[in-house]
């Protein structure tokens, strides 16, 4: 069933994505779960140059670590994580939660190192093969959600389903074509991963694209409803 929707989906992708969303995913941090993390928990909230930047920070003020060990990052006390994410971001809050991101972050890598999670390669692991256990682990934090766990698994190179917001975009879709379809994570996910094939580019580019828009669309209420 799922095969039979991709014409769909990529019919409206014209529709619905920007120019140049192919080349608009930052590549992430495949080999550094530290970064993958930090730069996923702030890319949750923030535009791409600014987690750039942190990232660049963290790792200027970090030389000599190879950023892939989530209990090394857990040992740094939260306060002198705020001075390693630098002078502009260290202090900053989530977004609708009192608490510092710093704080956020190092509660992430001691929950995800004392779950045996540890490298960038256990994270692609954990994901594949215990995925709504970590995810269940990640939104246990106050301050992270559906969405903050798919960008973190989006900055390691990891396979996440799919939020709701991307479900229900995905949906608005392929409802038109196929009336009364109810669409599962996991059968988004696919659908995603055989759209992004029928258009040569990678699953994670169009991932990517797919949750942009879905904030997008998120922050301006009544816009999918009306699509």
């Amino acid at each position: 069933m799922v095969e039979e929707l991709v014409p769909s989906l990529r019919g409206a992708l014209a529709g619905i994505l920007p120019t140049g969303w192919r080349d608009a995913a930052p590549w992430g941090y495949p080999g550094q779960s530290e970064l993958a993390l930090i730069a996923g928990v702030f890319a949750a909230q923030l535009q791409p140059q600014a987690v750039a930047d942190i990232a660049d920070s963290v790792m200027r003020r970090r030389p000599g670590s190879l950023l892939d060990d989530l209990a090394d990052l857990a040992a740094v006390d939260p306060v002198d994580l705020r001075v390693v994410l630098g002078e502009r971001w260290g202090d900053s809050t989530v977004l609708g939660v009192p608490r510092r991101r710093a704080e956020v972050i190092h509660e992430a890598a001691l929950l995800l190192a004392h779950a045996g999670v540890r490298t960038a390669a256990d994270l692609q692991d954990a994901a594949r093969t215990r995925g709504e256990e970590i995810s269940t682990l990640v939104q246990s934090i106050r301050g992270l959600g559906p969405g903050t766990w798919v960008s973190i698994a989006f900055m390691a190179h990891a396979t996440a389903l799919p939020d709701d917001a991307v479900v229900a975009l995905v949906s608005s879709c392929t409802e038109p074509a196929h009336p009364g379809t109810t669409l599962t994570r996991a059968e988004v996910a696919e659908l995603i991963r055989l759209t992004a094939a029928r258009l040569a580019t990678d699953e994670r580019v169009l991932a990517y694209a797919l949750s942009r828009r879905a904030e997008e669309i998120a922050r301006m209420p009544g816009v999918l409803a009306a699509g």
